[in-house]
Protein backbone atom coordinates (compact mmCIF):
# COMPACT_ATOMS: atom_id res chain seq x y z
CA UNK A 1 0.00 0.00 0.00
CA UNK A 2 1.04 3.54 -1.03
CA UNK A 3 1.07 5.22 3.03
CA UNK A 4 2.88 8.80 3.50
CA UNK A 5 4.48 8.15 -0.22
CA UNK A 6 5.96 5.50 -0.02
CA UNK A 7 5.23 2.06 -0.96
CA UNK A 8 4.73 -0.26 2.61
CA UNK A 9 4.62 -3.94 2.68
CA UNK A 10 1.61 -4.75 4.89
CA UNK A 11 0.66 -8.53 6.35
CA UNK A 12 -2.81 -8.89 8.07
CA UNK A 13 -4.15 -12.12 9.31
CA UNK A 14 -7.41 -12.99 10.73
CA UNK A 15 -10.10 -11.35 11.88
CA UNK A 16 -11.82 -9.41 15.31
CA UNK A 17 -9.97 -6.85 17.92
CA UNK A 18 -7.20 -5.50 15.83
CA UNK A 19 -3.57 -5.16 16.61
CA UNK A 20 -1.22 -3.37 15.28
CA UNK A 21 2.62 -5.09 14.95
CA UNK A 22 6.04 -2.84 14.43
CA UNK A 23 9.24 -5.23 14.61
CA UNK A 24 12.58 -3.93 15.62
CA UNK A 25 15.12 -2.15 14.42
CA UNK A 26 16.86 -3.84 11.14
CA UNK A 27 14.04 -6.71 11.72
CA UNK A 28 11.07 -6.99 9.19
CA UNK A 29 8.60 -9.25 9.08
CA UNK A 30 10.68 -11.82 7.31
CA UNK A 31 12.97 -11.61 10.17
CA UNK A 32 10.51 -11.99 13.44
CA UNK A 33 8.94 -14.98 10.83
CA UNK A 34 12.72 -16.65 11.00
CA UNK A 35 12.87 -16.08 14.62
CA UNK A 36 9.50 -16.72 15.50
CA UNK A 37 9.54 -15.62 19.07
CA UNK A 38 5.71 -14.50 19.02
CA UNK A 39 4.56 -17.29 16.72
CA UNK A 40 1.96 -15.20 14.87
CA UNK A 41 0.53 -18.02 12.79
CA UNK A 42 -0.42 -19.33 16.04
CA UNK A 43 -2.76 -16.66 17.43
CA UNK A 44 -6.32 -16.73 17.16
CA UNK A 45 -8.33 -15.96 14.38
CA UNK A 46 -10.56 -14.05 16.16
CA UNK A 47 -8.22 -11.21 16.62
CA UNK A 48 -6.97 -9.33 13.54
CA UNK A 49 -3.05 -9.06 13.81
CA UNK A 50 -1.67 -6.50 11.37
CA UNK A 51 2.03 -6.56 10.73
CA UNK A 52 4.06 -3.97 8.61
CA UNK A 53 7.55 -3.65 7.20
CA UNK A 54 8.90 -0.12 8.72
CA UNK A 55 10.17 2.35 6.16
CA UNK A 56 13.79 1.21 5.49
CA UNK A 57 12.93 -2.27 6.55
CA UNK A 58 12.44 -5.62 4.66
CA UNK A 59 9.94 -5.02 1.39
CA UNK A 60 8.95 -1.41 2.16
CA UNK A 61 10.70 1.26 0.50
CA UNK A 62 13.11 3.65 2.10
CA UNK A 63 13.87 6.91 2.69
CA UNK A 64 17.39 8.34 2.92
CA UNK A 65 16.91 11.80 5.79
CA UNK A 66 17.93 10.27 9.04
CA UNK A 67 15.22 12.62 10.56
CA UNK A 68 12.51 10.12 8.77
CA UNK A 69 13.41 7.70 11.31
CA UNK A 70 12.83 9.61 14.61
CA UNK A 71 10.01 6.99 16.29
CA UNK A 72 7.70 10.23 16.09
CA UNK A 73 7.78 10.10 12.57
CA UNK A 74 7.36 6.09 12.36
CA UNK A 75 4.63 6.60 14.63
CA UNK A 76 2.67 8.95 11.77
CA UNK A 77 3.63 6.12 9.82
CA UNK A 78 1.82 3.36 11.95
CA UNK A 79 -1.46 5.71 12.23
CA UNK A 80 -1.39 6.35 8.58
CA UNK A 81 -1.89 2.65 7.94
CA UNK A 82 -4.69 2.45 10.86
CA UNK A 83 -6.53 5.42 8.26
CA UNK A 84 -5.48 4.03 5.35
CA UNK A 85 -7.42 0.35 6.61
CA UNK A 86 -10.51 2.45 8.40
CA UNK A 87 -9.42 1.23 11.65
CA UNK A 88 -11.25 3.75 13.98
CA UNK A 89 -9.91 2.13 16.76
CA UNK A 90 -6.96 -0.55 17.71
CA UNK A 91 -4.11 -1.80 19.93
CA UNK A 92 -0.96 -0.87 18.84
CA UNK A 93 2.52 -2.89 19.91
CA UNK A 94 5.83 -3.51 18.80
CA UNK A 95 9.23 -4.82 19.96
CA UNK A 96 12.00 -2.43 20.69
CA UNK A 97 11.31 0.45 17.85
CA UNK A 98 8.18 -0.96 17.28
CA UNK A 99 7.55 -0.45 21.09
CA UNK A 100 8.73 3.41 21.13
CA UNK A 101 6.58 3.70 17.50
CA UNK A 102 3.05 2.58 19.67
CA UNK A 103 4.21 4.53 22.42
CA UNK A 104 4.51 7.90 20.10
CA UNK A 105 0.89 6.77 18.44
CA UNK A 106 -0.52 6.37 21.51
CA UNK A 107 0.18 10.14 22.35
CA UNK A 108 -0.57 11.13 19.00
CA UNK A 109 -4.22 9.02 18.81
CA UNK A 110 -5.21 8.80 21.96
CA UNK A 111 -8.70 8.18 21.37
CA UNK A 112 -7.83 5.67 18.99
CA UNK A 113 -5.90 3.47 20.63
CA UNK A 114 -7.62 0.46 22.91
CA UNK A 115 -4.29 -1.13 24.42
CA UNK A 116 -0.76 -1.50 24.47
CA UNK A 117 2.12 -3.80 24.00
CA UNK A 118 5.36 -2.73 24.84
CA UNK A 119 7.81 -5.85 23.91
CA UNK A 120 11.57 -5.28 25.02
CA UNK A 121 11.72 -1.04 25.32
CA UNK A 122 14.80 0.01 23.87
CA UNK A 123 17.34 2.86 25.54
CA UNK A 124 15.43 6.14 26.78
CA UNK A 125 16.15 9.45 28.30
CA UNK A 126 19.77 9.32 29.78
CA UNK A 127 20.44 6.38 28.89
CA UNK A 128 19.20 6.78 25.20
CA UNK A 129 21.79 9.89 25.29
CA UNK A 130 24.59 7.64 26.42
CA UNK A 131 23.85 5.18 23.95
CA UNK A 132 23.99 7.40 20.71
CA UNK A 133 27.70 7.36 20.46
CA UNK A 134 26.92 3.48 19.65
CA UNK A 135 24.27 4.24 16.43
CA UNK A 136 26.97 6.57 15.49
CA UNK A 137 29.58 4.01 15.13
CA UNK A 138 27.10 1.37 13.60
CA UNK A 139 26.14 4.10 11.10
CA UNK A 140 29.71 3.94 9.81
CA UNK A 141 29.97 0.11 9.95
CA UNK A 142 26.44 -0.17 8.75
CA UNK A 143 27.77 2.03 5.66
CA UNK A 144 30.65 0.20 5.39
CA UNK A 145 29.80 -3.35 5.07
CA UNK A 146 26.01 -3.70 4.54
CA UNK A 147 23.46 -5.81 5.89
CA UNK A 148 24.97 -9.16 5.37
CA UNK A 149 28.31 -8.83 6.46
CA UNK A 150 27.15 -6.73 9.29
CA UNK A 151 24.54 -9.67 10.16
CA UNK A 152 27.58 -12.32 10.02
CA UNK A 153 29.33 -10.06 12.72
CA UNK A 154 26.50 -10.54 14.89
CA UNK A 155 25.68 -13.80 14.55
CA UNK A 156 29.35 -14.58 15.40
CA UNK A 157 29.04 -12.43 18.31
CA UNK A 158 25.72 -14.21 19.53
CA UNK A 159 26.99 -17.50 18.85
CA UNK A 160 30.18 -16.38 20.86
CA UNK A 161 28.58 -14.37 24.14
CA UNK A 162 24.81 -15.35 23.70
CA UNK A 163 22.64 -12.79 26.34
CA UNK A 164 20.33 -13.96 28.97
CA UNK A 165 17.40 -14.18 27.31
CA UNK A 166 18.75 -16.77 24.51
CA UNK A 167 19.57 -19.21 27.33
CA UNK A 168 18.32 -22.26 26.63
CA UNK A 169 17.34 -21.72 23.01
CA UNK A 170 18.08 -23.79 20.37
CA UNK A 171 21.07 -22.77 18.22
CA UNK A 172 18.67 -22.27 14.71
CA UNK A 173 17.42 -19.43 17.02
CA UNK A 174 20.40 -17.90 17.35
CA UNK A 175 21.73 -17.98 13.32
CA UNK A 176 17.56 -16.54 12.84
CA UNK A 177 18.50 -13.16 15.14
CA UNK A 178 19.71 -11.38 12.18
CA UNK A 179 17.76 -12.39 9.07
CA UNK A 180 16.30 -9.18 8.82
CA UNK A 181 19.55 -7.06 8.31
CA UNK A 182 20.72 -9.61 6.02
CA UNK A 183 18.78 -7.53 3.00
CA UNK A 184 19.67 -3.60 4.05
CA UNK A 185 21.53 -1.97 1.87
CA UNK A 186 24.56 -0.04 2.86
CA UNK A 187 23.12 3.49 2.25
CA UNK A 188 19.58 2.41 4.37
CA UNK A 189 21.51 1.20 7.18
CA UNK A 190 23.95 4.30 7.54
CA UNK A 191 20.39 6.26 7.66
CA UNK A 192 18.90 4.19 9.61
CA UNK A 193 21.41 4.19 12.54
CA UNK A 194 21.59 8.00 12.45
CA UNK A 195 17.93 8.37 12.87
CA UNK A 196 18.02 5.79 15.88
CA UNK A 197 20.84 8.42 17.42
CA UNK A 198 18.31 10.99 17.04
CA UNK A 199 15.00 9.75 18.22
CA UNK A 200 14.34 9.30 22.11
CA UNK A 201 10.82 8.49 23.84
CA UNK A 202 8.71 10.97 24.89
CA UNK A 203 9.13 13.30 28.00
CA UNK A 204 7.90 11.09 31.22
CA UNK A 205 5.24 13.03 32.03
CA UNK A 206 4.09 12.84 28.75
CA UNK A 207 4.29 8.82 28.90
CA UNK A 208 1.84 8.98 32.48
CA UNK A 209 -0.92 10.20 30.46
CA UNK A 210 -1.63 7.53 28.79
CA UNK A 211 -4.68 5.77 29.79
CA UNK A 212 -5.01 2.63 28.46
CA UNK A 213 -4.47 -0.76 29.15
CA UNK A 214 -0.44 -1.38 28.17
CA UNK A 215 1.08 -4.53 28.97
CA UNK A 216 5.20 -4.79 28.86
CA UNK A 217 7.16 -7.68 28.18
CA UNK A 218 11.09 -7.47 28.58
CA UNK A 219 13.93 -9.44 29.08
CA UNK A 220 17.28 -9.49 31.59
CA UNK A 221 20.77 -9.18 30.70
CA UNK A 222 20.45 -6.88 27.39
CA UNK A 223 21.97 -3.11 27.75
CA UNK A 224 19.81 -2.29 24.50
CA UNK A 225 16.80 -3.09 26.04
CA UNK A 226 17.54 -2.30 29.92
CA UNK A 227 15.25 -3.66 32.24
CA UNK A 228 15.38 -0.59 34.48
CA UNK A 229 13.23 1.17 31.42
CA UNK A 230 10.69 -0.99 31.70
CA UNK A 231 10.36 -0.89 35.01
CA UNK A 232 10.16 2.88 35.06
CA UNK A 233 7.46 2.84 32.31
CA UNK A 234 5.53 0.38 34.41
CA UNK A 235 5.94 3.02 36.62
CA UNK A 236 5.07 5.81 35.10
CA UNK A 237 1.95 4.26 33.18
CA UNK A 238 -1.21 4.18 35.21
CA UNK A 239 -2.77 1.07 33.62
CA UNK A 240 0.42 -1.13 33.08
CA UNK A 241 1.67 -4.89 33.78
CA UNK A 242 4.93 -6.20 33.24
CA UNK A 243 6.54 -9.12 32.88
CA UNK A 244 10.58 -10.28 32.57
CA UNK A 245 12.31 -13.15 30.69
CA UNK A 246 15.23 -14.05 32.37
CA UNK A 247 15.56 -17.09 30.20
CA UNK A 248 14.28 -18.64 26.77
CA UNK A 249 11.73 -20.18 28.43
CA UNK A 250 10.11 -17.25 29.61
CA UNK A 251 9.75 -15.58 26.30
CA UNK A 252 8.01 -19.10 24.84
CA UNK A 253 5.29 -17.62 27.02
CA UNK A 254 4.79 -14.25 25.59
CA UNK A 255 2.51 -15.05 22.83
CA UNK A 256 -0.49 -16.32 25.01
CA UNK A 257 -0.08 -13.07 27.44
CA UNK A 258 -0.43 -10.99 24.58
CA UNK A 259 -2.92 -12.82 23.36
CA UNK A 260 -4.77 -12.73 26.77
CA UNK A 261 -4.15 -9.42 27.10
CA UNK A 262 -5.67 -8.12 23.52
CA UNK A 263 -8.80 -10.57 24.30
CA UNK A 264 -9.42 -9.38 27.70
CA UNK A 265 -9.39 -5.24 26.01
CA UNK A 266 -12.99 -3.97 25.97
Amino acid sequence: MKINNIKFNIRIQGRGKPLIWGHGLTSSMIGEDALNLFRWGEFSKNMQIIRYDARGHGETESTYLPDHYRWQHLAEDMTAIADALNLDTYSAGGQSMGCATAIHAALKVPHRIKGLVLVTPPTAWEKRKAHAAYYARMARTGGLFGGRLLAGLVNRRLKNNPPDWLAGAPEAKIKSTAVGLKSIRRKTLSVLFKGAALTDLPPREAIQSIDTPVLILAWAGDQGHPVEVADELNALLPRSSLGVAKQYSDIEKWPQRIEDFISGID
